[in-house]
């Protein structure tokens, strides 16, 4: 697994759980692929959307470089996720001095749109 380039990303216990691959980085925007553990399903085999959640979350996050904190997230699950890989890309819509705007959208193993989220955070670097 590649390690994200920010030290408070890598050394969180919610980087550790969902064990992402950084397929892609660059500023603004980060593309991140996640393998679905058996522990993040609920019958009949789909991914729990609070798992869901926290994969957008994190992707955000990491496209942002680290060093926000969430404010208020929308999301939206399009279709049942399920793995056993998921893909998903993260951008910066805007990255003020107080406020940012990110937005994700998570991809299937068939490149299906499975799931997108918004999120509005403040810088805490």
């Amino acid at each position: 697994m590649e390690q994200a380039n920010t030290p408070a990303a890598t050394s969180s216990g919610i980087f550790e759980l969902l064990e992402p691959d950084i397929v892609n980085q660059a500023e603004g925007s980060v593309q991140i692929a996640f393998t679905v553990k058996p522990e993040f399903m609920i019958p009949p085999g789909i991914v729990q959307g609070g798992i869901v959640a926290a994969m957008l979350d994190m992707t955000m996050a990491m496209a942002a470089g680290g060093g926000i904190s969430t404010a208020s997230m929308h999301f939206e699950i399009l279709r049942p996720v399920s793995g056993p890989r998921l893909r998903v890309h993260g951008s910066i819509a805007k990255h003020g001095r107080r406020i940012v705007f990110a937005e994700a959208e998570m991809y299937d193993g068939d490149d299906a749109l499975v799931a997108r989220g918004r999120q509005t955070a403040v810088p805490i670097a």
